[in-house]
C-alpha cells in the first residue's frame, strides 16, 4: 500500500491559488475523509461528519497544528469539478518536511479509527488525544533522545512487542520504563564503551514480591544509523494490535517534548545496539547497602559498572513481562 505522506506528494505540485479551495486525494481504505494541500503547501485533512454545520464544537488553533470543525470548502480531485461542502478541518503549521510526513501519519491513524461518516462527538475524542500529543512538543524533555531510543530497541527487539508498549510507562518520569503491575524493566543506555549507569536507590529495590530486570545498551550516535522513527516503524509493522501505534506516539511526544523536532536528526548504530543488548537480574547490580544511608536522606543516586557482573542468559521464569522481552 503506498504511504500516506506519497500520496501527499503527488499533490504538491497541485496547490490552488483560491481561497477555500483545496486539492486533495483519497486515502488508502478510506472512503469519506480526504487529504489535501492547502495554498502554502502544508498538508490538511477533511473529515466528513454525519452532523457538520448542526452541533456547535470550539476550534483548536496550537503551536503545530489547527483544527476547525465546521468550515465550508471546495475540494478539487483531479480534473473533476470542485465540489463545496462542510468539513472539520485539521491542518498543520509547518513547512518542515519531517514534521509533515509526522503529522500525516499520525492523523491517519485517527482518521482509520473513525466510522465512515462519524458524528463530531465522536470525532472530538480523537481530535482531543490529537491535541493532547502535540501540545506536548512545547513542554521540557523528560529524557533523552538516547534513551527513549534503547527502550524503542528493547520493544523492537522483544518477543512480544503488543506486550511490551502495553507495559511501557505513561509519563518519562515514571519510576520503571517497562511494569505490568507485576515485575519491571529498566533500560539503561550509555554512548561509552563501559557499562557505567546510573541508578536511583529506588530503581534497584521495587516492592517486595516483583522481580526486576534491569537491560544495558550501547547506543551511539551515528551520522548514518537508525533513528528513533526508524524504530518506530519497525515496531508498527511487527504490532498485531495496530491501535497501540498511537500509544507509541504518545510515549514518545510525553517524553521528548520539545526535542521532538531533533530527534529526526540523530541517528544511532543499531547493529552495536543489538549486539550489545544484555540483561540482568536486579538483584546482581551493583548497589548501596540500604543500611549505610541514613534517616531522611532521600533521591539517592549513583553509578554502577555492570562490566564484570554476570548477566541473564535467557529467561526462565514465570514473569509476563520477562518473558516477552528476552
Amino acid at each position: 500500500m503506498q504511504s500516506v505522506f506519497k500520496i501527499f506528494q503527488t499533490l504538491q505540485n497541485q496547490s490552488s491559488s483560491k481561497n477555500d479551495c483545496y486539492n486533495i486525494a483519497s486515502l488508502p481504505s478510506v472512503k469519506f475523509h480526504k487529504l489535501g494541500i492547502s495554498q502554502s503547501g502544508e498538508p490538511m485533512f477533511f473529515i466528513n461528519c454525519d452532523d457538520i454545520g448542526k452541533a456547535k464544537s470550539m476550534d483548536s488553533n496550537l503551536e503545530f497544528i489547527s483544527v476547525q470543525f465546521n468550515r465550508k470548502c471546495q475540494l478539487l480531485s483531479g480534473k473533476r469539478k470542485a465540489e463545496e461542502g462542510m468539513y472539520a478541518v485539521i491542518s498543520l503549521k509547518s513547512d518542515s518536511i519531517d514534521l509533515q510526513e509526522y503529522f500525516i501519519e499520525v492523523v491517519f491513524l485517527i482518521v482509520r479509527r473513525l466510522s465512515a461518516k462519524p458524528r463530531l462527538k465522536e470525532l472530538k475524542v480523537e481530535v482531543e488525544r490529537l491535541i493532547n500529543l502535540f501540545s506536548k512538543f512545547s513542554l521540557p524533555a523528560t529524557k533523552s533522545i538516547q534513551g527513549i531510543w534503547a527502550e524503542l530497541l528493547v520493544i523492537a527487539r522483544s518477543k512480544n512487542p503488543d506486550y511490551m508498549v502495553r507495559a511501557w510507562h505513561k509519563r518519562g518520569m515514571d519510576k520503571f520504563d517497562f511494569n505490568d503491575g507485576m515485575d519491571k524493566v529498566e533500560v539503561k543506555s550509555t554512548g561509552n564503551s563501559r557499562r557505567i549507569h546510573s541508578f536511583s536507590m529506588e530503581q534497584l529495590v521495587p516492592n517486595k514480591n516483583s522481580a526486576l530486570v534491569v537491560v544495558s545498551v550501547f547506543a551511539v550516535e551515528t551520522g548514518v544509523g537508525k533513528s528513533v522513527f526508524d524504530l518506530m516503524d519497525s515496531i508498527g509493522r511487527k504490532l498485531v494490535d495496530k491501535s497501540l501505534l498511537f500509544r507509541i506516539n504518545e510515549v514518545v511526544a510525553e517524553t521528548l517534548g520539545r526535542d521532538f523536532e531533533r530527534t529526526f536528526e540523530v541517528f544511532f548504530d543499531y547493529q552495536m545496539g543489538v549486539d550489545s543488548l544484555a540483561f540482568y537480574d536486579g538483584l546482581s547490580i551493583p548497589n548501596i547497602d540500604v543500611g549505610l544511608i541514613g534517616a531522611g536522606v532521600m533521591n539517592v543516586r549513583f553509578d554502577s559498572d555492570l562490566t564484570g557482573v554476570v548477566g541473564i542468559g535467557r529467561y526462565r521464569g514465570k514473569s509476563v513481562l520477562h518473558g516477552a522481552m528476552i
